[in-house]
């Protein structure tokens, strides 16, 4: 039986997404800087030969029957697909190529099972829709917390210099801040970033963005 083979490298570990007839399978293959290159090509070997994924060393390994596909997620910018398995206790697997060609991958194993998928739309979910706030929100608060505590030492009459040439634009900025608002517009900047990132947190989970993903075709 054909089998279609694509692989990702890392420096100690290697993944291969397998499709062969109606199953695709993802595995890990583990090795060192001197022996992961050769161990990767033997098992493409040997499952090109029809061997299973035990048989060429493979750890970990999930298998998936394309047949109980019921959704599709391809990343915009190709970077990995997840396929999310029926049943009660559905699978999901997840591959990242190593050529950002996911939708290729998928494009053959619609061809391979003869299955047909059309795009919908999806919400995303809320721990989804309330990262973007929180990353931005972790790094607007680190910022106000250093601009906060510069404001401190102004007030209470501390020499603040700016060290290290790494650090000293940051700084600069900082202190500049701290002093053309002082301990008061300091707290009153707080307190607007706090209420924007709420807004924004609240606005996404109320109105959530919508994603593509691909379902099979009813028949």
């Amino acid at each position: 039986m054909e089998s279609r083979i694509w692989t990702r490298s890392e420096e100690k570990w290697a993944y291969l997404f397998m499709l062969r007839g109606d199953e695709i399978y993802h595995m890990k293959i583990t090795g060192n800087m001197l022996t992961l290159k050769g161990k990767v090509a033997r098992a493409v070997e040997g499952l090109e030969q029809g061997r299973s994924p035990s048989e060429v060393g493979a750890k970990r390994v999930e298998a998936l029957d394309v047949r109980t596909i019921r959704k599709v997620e391809i990343s915009p910018g190709n970077g990995f697909l997840t396929f999310h398995g029926a049943g009660e206790e559905p699978k999901e697997m997840t591959f990242v190529p190593a050529e950002d060609n996911a939708e290729e991958i998928f494009q053959a194993i619609q061809a391979q099972s003869g299955r047909t998928f059309h795009p919908a739309q999806e919400e995303v979910g809320v721990g989804e829709a309330l990262l973007p706030p929180l990353i931005l929100g972790a790094l607007l608060g680190f910022f106000w917390v250093l601009v906060y505590m510069a404001a401190g030492q102004i007030a209470s009459g501390e020499l603040v210099e700016a060290k290290g040439i790494r650090r000293r634009g940051l700084q600069t900025l900082m202190m500049g801040v701290a002093q053309s608002l002082g301990m008061s517009g300091t707290m009153a900047l707080g307190a607007i970033l706090l209420v924007a990132m709420l807004f924004w947190a609240a606005l996404r989970v109320i109105h959530r963005p919508e994603r593509t993903v691909w379902v099979p075709e009813t028949v």
